[in-house]
């Protein structure tokens, strides 16, 4: 079984979450004493840190939603009311959304590998991860889907890895997983007993021993039976 991450591995995240950022931004310039890209930044580290609170249980989807957009608008001076936090998290959302797409190796990639069993482990909200795998047109590839909002518990604890190889009826020595992150991906599923795959995209340094890296989905068969 061929387990991916989404987000950043098939989904390219960063780039939808910059014009998710620069639609909100430019709806609100005029009350930002900022520029775009200290904006920008602010967003990226204030959401890390709300979104971090949901993975460890002590916010709802929801409720991080909301919380991180007061906390990116009080660094700006400026208080919000839940209300309004949520509107303009909604501003954010648009743009967000309409950027969703797949890395240009993940169509090949996927086509590639029928016939194999495919499956997604993902952090994130499930109904939210399932919709980006549908809007991206590659639902249909995946025939299990765990999410650290279903599963109740996110990498890198091992124990969404151990639900995943469940659902797929394999021990994890069966089992690959192709991820973006050494550290909350890679590492993780190792410690379990999944080979894990890196894509490392950007050529990101490291100090780890006998990592299995890839810069490419187009690389993946290399390390595939």
């Amino acid at each position: 079984m061929i387990f991916f991450d989404l987000d950043g591995t098939l989904l390219d995240f960063k780039s939808a979450e910059y014009f998710g950022v620069r639609t909100l931004y430019l709806e609100n310039k005029q009350h930002l004493q900022m520029n775009e890209d200290v904006f920008y930044q602010l967003w990226c580290n204030v959401s890390s840190k709300y979104y971090k609170k949901y993975l460890d249980g002590e916010l709802t989807f929801a409720q991080q939603k909301i919380e991180r957009t007061k906390g990116v608008f009080a660094e700006a001076g400026i208080r919000l009311s839940d209300h309004d936090a949520e509107a303009k998290f909604q501003t954010y959302l648009k743009g967000f959304e309409h950027h969703w797409k797949a890395y240009d190796d993940v169509i090949p990639c996927l086509y590639a590998l029928k016939g194999r069993r495919l499956g997604i482990i993902s952090n994130g909200d499930h109904a939210q991860q399932v919709l980006k795998l549908e809007r991206m047109g590659i639902r249909e590839h995946f025939e299990i889907i765990v999410t650290s909002g279903d599963a109740g518990v996110a990498k890198p604890d091992v124990r969404i890895f151990e639900i995943a190889c469940e659902k797929a009826g394999l021990p994890p020595e069966e089992c690959c997983y192709v991820g973006d992150d050494l550290y909350i991906d890679i590492l993780p599923c190792e410690k379990f007993g999944i080979t894990g795959i890196w894509l490392n995209r950007y050529q990101r340094a490291h100090d780890e021993p006998n990592i299995r890296m890839i810069d490419s989905l187009a690389n993946l068969g290399s390390y595939l039976l």
